[in-house]
């Protein structure tokens, strides 16, 4: 029986790519190097923010601490101007509690980033979030997933992860516990299917589905 859903964020229930365009864009600007398009940025993103910036820089140059303070600053004022929550993700959330299943957010993005975004467009809808903070290895490392569930009181059979990339796949897989991935996210199906995507939800209420039959 499912008792708890932990889901990723970006991508999957929050549309940030508007915002996180918009951010990076900004940072490059102040570095005096050129933007990236939004579906450049939209494959950059996954990994943290370091990972995002790095990714968005101009072949050659090498990620300083004072660029990521610049991106980490900048992601933090401008976050949740752009972005909007997915269609059906309030409701999905909602039948989630109704079924006693517990709704978690493991992310990428920085902790205090996370829990504003959390708090912003779902309020109680969500038991425990959790993002990257120093010692705990982002994902696709288990470790964050393992500690929501040590929080939640839940066994890793009795959760499934829902996400929108090849690093939640990767994640899912190294926790050892099903990956769901959603087609309406930052990366389309077929990309997901070559990087070993099994379960395809299309639809939030789908997930509703899924938690039943396992």
């Amino acid at each position: 029986m499912v008792r708890a859903v932990l889901f990723d964020l970006d991508g999957t229930l929050v549309n940030t790519l508007p915002d996180l365009t918009y951010i990076t864009n900004m940072t490059l600007r102040d570095l005096g190097f050129p933007e990236r398009s939004r579906e450049e940025v939209r494959m950059f993103v996954g990994n943290g923010v370091k990972k995002l910036i790095t990714r968005a820089l101009p072949e050659g140059i090498t990620l300083t601490k004072d660029i990521f303070d610049l991106m980490q600053a900048n992601y933090l004022k401008y976050q949740n101007r752009l972005s909007t929550v997915y269609d059906g993700i309030p409701t999905l959330l909602s039948d989630l509690h109704d079924l006693g299943v517990r709704n978690a957010i493991s992310t990428n993005k920085p902790h205090a980033a996370a829990v504003e975004v959390t708090r912003k467009y779902f309020g109680d809808l969500i038991d425990y979030t959790q993002g990257q903070v120093e010692g705990i290895p982002v994902k696709p490392a288990p470790d964050s997933c393992e500690l929501i569930l040590q929080k939640l009181q839940v066994k890793k059979e009795e959760a499934l992860y829902v996400g929108d990339s090849d690093t939640d796949i990767e994640t899912a897989k190294n926790l050892g516990i099903p990956a769901v991935s959603c087609t309406w996210g930052f990366r389309d199906e077929d990309f997901l299917r070559e990087h070993g995507a099994k379960i395809f939800v299309r639809r939030p209420e789908q997930i509703l589905d899924i938690v039943r039959y396992f």
